[in-house]
């Protein structure tokens, strides 16, 4: 009988270790993907080269990690057992705190200050963040901050007691707050402002698991968002309701995004999650403000929903500062923008954050909107605006552009001019200095510059100064 079951035990062990690779070679079976995971080591080519470099069987071992038989079940099989015996989580990133509610790491390492780059870089950002708001305002726009709640600072009593007990004084979120204050920077803090509030809210605003606010969270603040820019520009913006609330157990948009990602044999079972009816009302005194965002996901929420084109006349965002979304929809890419003409006709620049991308935040904008808006380039620009009035033609070509936007030679003279500047300081083209020196240093070009310049009866050099341009413009 002992013969027989040691014989029964070594087929079923054989047929354990047979199944996964007859799987992976016949694909008997059609396995669901991980989620959470965007790419799969592909199977590398042979050659002799990456074979004697080693190269070779370090990429084979790491496809045959990918893809073999039955991976899925056994991740999330093992998934399984880690989450259910020692209450933690094998996706990246993803923490297992009290009463079972899940976070994002970097939302706790902001909240205890891992993540913290030191108060004379946040000093050096709110400085130029508060002269490139008085800037703008000289123009008539309003430059606003705005921090969103995090999770982690919304529930802190439910953070593992392990992290916890590395909680620093210092944050990025505590140094900005202050020295924003002390600045007087426009700045809503919505962090602060949730979790004075979290008694008085009649609904949960964070999904169990989820890492954004929940639908109703998202509704609150960007009402509490719409109040601020109306008193900051005297309007009053659409009217709309969100108070009629319907708790579902079918969740939408990010109300699941920590959950999906820990892939186990038996899912999570959702928590019930409110879901806000909008309704909206256009007064006759209503306003829309032509706006621009520039932040993290959290403002994506709400372009997920459809919410910011019911009160702005552009629903644009800028994600990360990297990519533009007009109506959720991508565009661009940021850098191809040109940074003058993207901000001549906004009333408004919210720059949105939450705390776990505080360390990042303001994801470059500010660095470069500074360099066009704060810099001393009037220079460059008393140049260009030499140059533009100088030509007759470019000249007729900037008076149709005015009477088009409905403002004076003058005003559409210096806009051309800010657009020109902004594309020499962040175009990757050839800057016109640089092609103002090729020109120079090259015999033959200086020749035609030389004659070109006795035909128009100009200065030699004013001329190299329109052919530079006129490189630059056709590049």
């Amino acid at each position: 009988m002992k013969t027989y079951f040691k014989y029964f035990l070594g087929i079923i062990i054989a047929l354990g270790l047979l199944f996964p690779m007859l799987q992976s070679k016949f694909t008997f079976f059609e396995e669901e993907k991980l989620e959470g995971v965007t790419t799969v080591t592909e199977k590398p080519i042979f050659s002799k080269e990456n074979y004697f470099n080693l190269s070779w069987q370090e990429n084979y071992n790491a496809f045959l990690n990918d893809n073999f038989g039955f991976r899925t079940q056994f991740v999330k099989g093992y998934n399984q057992v880690l989450y259910d015996v020692f209450n933690t989580a094998k996706a990246p990133g993803v923490v297992v705190g009290k009463d079972g509610e899940l976070f994002i790491e970097s939302y706790i390492n902001e909240y205890i200050g891992r993540n913290f780059i030191g108060k004379s870089k946040i000093v050096e950002n709110v400085l130029k963040i508060k002269q490139l708001q008085d800037s703008l305002k000289s123009r008539g726009k309003d430059l606003i901050v705005i921090f969103a709640p995090g999770k982690a600072s919304y529930y802190p009593e439910l953070i593992p007691d392990n992290y916890l007990s590395m909680k620093k004084d210092s944050t990025n979120y505590k140094i900005y707050a202050s020295e924003f204050a002390n600045k007087q920077v426009n700045f809503l803090d919505l962090n602060k402002w949730f979790y004075q509030n979290k008694a008085n809210f009649k609904h949960k605003v964070y999904p169990k698991y989820g890492t954004h606010w929940n639908h109703y969270g998202m509704a609150v603040a960007l009402d509490t968002i719409l109040k601020y820019i109306q008193k900051k520009r005297s309007i009053s913006l659409t009217d709309w309701n969100y108070n009629v609330v319907s708790y579902n157990t079918a969740l939408k948009g990010n109300d699941f995004d920590v959950g999906v990602l820990m892939n186990l044999t038996y899912p999570i079972e959702a928590d019930p999650n409110p879901y806000p009816a909008y309704k909206f009302k256009n007064e006759e005194d209503s306003y829309k403000p032509n706006v621009l965002v520039v932040g993290d996901s959290y403002w994506w929420c709400l372009v997920s929903d459809q919410l910011p084109k019911h009160f702005f006349n552009e629903d644009e965002f800028w994600f990360y500062n990297k990519t533009q979304l007009i109506k959720n929809e991508k565009r661009a890419d940021v850098k191809n923008l040109n940074l003058s003409a993207s901000l001549a006709q906004r009333d408004v620049i919210l720059l949105v954050a939450t705390e776990a991308t505080f360390y990042i935040f303001p994801y470059g904008f500010v660095d470069n909107a500074y360099k066009l808006y704060c810099q001393n380039n009037s220079k460059r620009f008393n140049e260009l605006l030499a140059n533009i009035n100088n030509d007759k033609i470019w000249l007729e070509e900037i008076n149709k552009k005015a009477l088009q936007h409905k403002i004076s030679l003058n005003q559409q003279v210096k806009a051309e001019a800010e657009y020109i500047l902004s594309e020499e300081l962040f175009s990757s083209k050839e800057s016109v200095e640089n092609i103002i020196e090729r020109i120079k240093g090259d015999d033959i070009w200086m020749k035609e510059i030389k004659k070109k310049a006795v035909e128009k009866n100009i200065s030699i050099e004013q001329q190299i100064k329109e052919d530079a341009q006129w490189m630059f413009n056709k590049n």
